[in-house]
């Protein structure tokens, strides 16, 4: 199963994306909507979507992926730092669910696993 990571943090990207590989997910990093809109994945299984990205905020970046039809049903979880008005607005904008940063990496595998219905094979 892949997973489409956007974030721009490098840190941020270098540790989900070990602990989601270590997990048995393909991932593919954007650090921009604009490279996550462009990148080379024709059916992921779910996108990570830091809110806050230097062009573009999460919620613009979601409504665009969700405008192509092949990813409408796609899940998506937001990641912010700024918490609970961030949930609200997330949640309204269409996100399958939201997580603060720092994030929780067992809370984070156990909302992916029950979003996509199952953990990846290995």
């Amino acid at each position: 199963m892949h997973i489409v990571l956007v974030e721009d943090n490098p840190l941020m990207q270098q540790l989900f994306a070990i602990f989601l590989r270590g997990q048995g997910f393909e991932v593919t990093v954007a650090a921009t909507g604009a490279a996550a809109l462009a990148a080379p994945v024709a059916s992921p299984a779910l996108f990570l979507i830091d809110l806050r990205l230097p062009d573009c905020d999460g919620f613009d970046l979601l409504r665009q992926l969700r405008a192509r039809p092949e990813l409408r049903h796609c899940p998506a979880i937001a990641l912010s730092g700024l918490g609970e008005s961030d949930r609200r607005s997330a949640l309204a904008a269409g996100f399958d669910r939201f997580l603060t940063k720092p994030t929780d990496l067992d809370e984070l595998i156990l909302t992916i696993t029950e979003l996509l219905g199952g953990a990846p094979e290995r």
